[in-house]
């Protein structure tokens, strides 16, 4: 008997089986029986494609090495397969399915990630040298449900709530961490276009409302909202400062922007407010508009994280730190130590 094609069989069966119930529910949707009776068997074909297809293929890959999350992608696909196939006069499943489905859907992803966040707080507490970081561990825990990109922006979303609304408690320093934001101009940036979004919907607000407009009151719904987000952005930038874990240093800018850096992957390190003239990316969302004091340059090639998964590849990168000469300090002491210890092994 050979093991590797049982392996085989195991890995390709799990998809096998629901390609060939989506290729029979397309094959369906273009045979004379679906002509003769289209309102019926469409909605037939919607249950089965978006709630049928989906749980078989949950079923397959719960016991096997198979992201979880994939069967978000699979209901996906049943779901554009579905507005694909099935007539715009017969799609009348699809509306009744998006308006309980899809919140159920929402709340259980909620649920989902609110329980599991408890559970790593629980964690990180029993050690009290660690500090958990809301947007990583939200971003991780989502990862394991959704795709990437999904993952990614339901992150983003939650956290940005949090901060505005929820974590107002002083977060100290601990040792190897260094700030950002109380010598720069972000904060202030920031606060400014709050203080614009604020008059100006106040303004807005007024006028429309003596003209008796019914869209005074949306206007301000997403001027508050937007504050809030901002507000969000703002202190993830306070909350979230720059650190040195282990052999990796983890650069952030809030959660607009991070990147993590392998200590042995660092060329050289220069205190600088000098702008050079080779490329260099920037950490802050503000470009040249908020200044640096702190240029890295790379041996190899690094990854700059945006906000919703934007990517940008660099070798060279400046920031802007509180204390530059103690970041300095505590670079080339994690250096020396890294160095130390990959020589040990």
């Amino acid at each position: 008997m050979d093991i590797r094609n049982i392996d085989i069989k195991n890995q390709v069966i799990p998809f096998l089986i629901p390609l060939a119930l989506l290729s029979l529910l397309i094959f369906t949707s273009k045979s004379n029986q679906f002509t003769a009776n289209p309102s019926l068997i469409s909605a037939w074909i919607t249950i089965d494609l978006i709630l049928t297809v989906p749980l078989i293929y949950f079923l397959l890959i719960r016991k096997k090495a198979v992201p979880k999350n994939t069967v978000v992608i699979a209901l996906l696909i049943g779901l554009f397969i579905c507005y694909k196939i099935i007539p715009a006069e017969n799609q009348t499943v699809l509306p009744v399915l998006g308006t309980w489905l899809l919140p159920i859907l929402e709340v259980g992803i909620l649920v989902y990630i609110l329980v599991n966040l408890r559970k790593a707080r629980l964690n990180y507490r029993q050690n009290r040298d660690n500090h958990i970081d809301f947007y990583t561990t939200v971003k991780t825990i989502s990862q394991d449900l959704l795709p990437k990109f999904m993952a990614r922006i339901i992150a983003t979303e939650i956290t940005v709530v949090y901060y505005a609304i929820i974590n107002w408690k002083r977060r100290p320093l601990k040792n190897g961490e260094f700030s950002i934001h109380k010598k720069s101009a972000s904060i202030s940036i920031l606060l400014g276009i709050m203080l614009i979004i604020g008059v100006e919907a106040t303004v807005f607000h007024y006028i429309l409302e003596q003209e008796g407009n019914p869209k005074a009151w949306l206007i301000t719904f997403l001027s508050i909202y937007t504050l809030l987000q901002i507000l969000g952005l703002l202190k993830s930038i306070i909350k979230r400062p720059i650190s040195f874990e282990e052999d990796i240093l983890r650069l952030r800018y809030g959660i607009m922007k991070e990147t993590s850096i392998e200590l042995n992957n660092i060329k050289s390190i220069v205190l600088s407010s000098k702008n050079m003239r080779q490329k260099t990316s920037r950490l802050s969302i503000f470009g040249r508009y908020e200044t640096h004091n702190v240029i890295l340059t790379l041996k190899n090639t690094e990854t700059l994280y945006s906000l919703y998964g934007i990517k940008n590849n660099y070798t060279t990168i400046s920031f802007y730190v509180d204390e530059p000469q103690k970041f300095f300090n505590k670079m080339c002491e994690s250096i020396e130590k890294s160095q130390l210890k990959s020589s040990i092994t």
